[in-house]
């Protein structure tokens, strides 16, 4: 699932991607529980990234979606970027099929693989003070 976490990451390293004017904010968030998933805001981004590529990154669905035009041109560009990185180190880019029921599972394993460095493990210690 390479492709779906190069689609994670670009959206990561873009401004927030959402817009929530305060003229609208009912509106924008209900526009945003649309592309809310479950399972955490990694995948909510993944599905605002779909989304937007669904739609051929037409700037008015941006706009009725309260979605900022400005980020998604950038997590695409990024996205192009490290997909090249990933074509130059011989990395494939592969995905699961959308409509197995395993589609999500494996997006959340490949991050947790990637995340096993940033976990801690407490360890208890008795101090005896004297």
């Amino acid at each position: 699932c390479s492709n779906e976490i190069l689609s994670i990451v670009a959206m990561l390293c873009v401004p927030d991607c959402f817009i929530r004017p305060k003229e609208a904010t009912q509106a924008a968030d209900e526009a945003r529980s649309r592309f809310a998933h479950i399972d955490g805001d990694h995948l909510t981004l993944l599905n605002v990234y779909h989304a937007y590529k669904h739609n051929h990154g037409n700037e008015s669905w941006c706009r009725e979606n309260f979605i900022n035009y400005r980020s998604m041109i950038s997590a695409d560009n990024v996205r192009k970027q490290l997909a090249r990185l990933m074509g130059r180190f011989d990395l494939k880019l592969v995905s699961s099929d959308f409509h197995s029921p395993n589609y999500y599972i494996n997006i959340k394993k490949c991050l947790v693989a990637g995340f096993f460095m940033q976990v801690a493990h407490l360890e208890r210690v008795k101090v005896e003070c004297r």
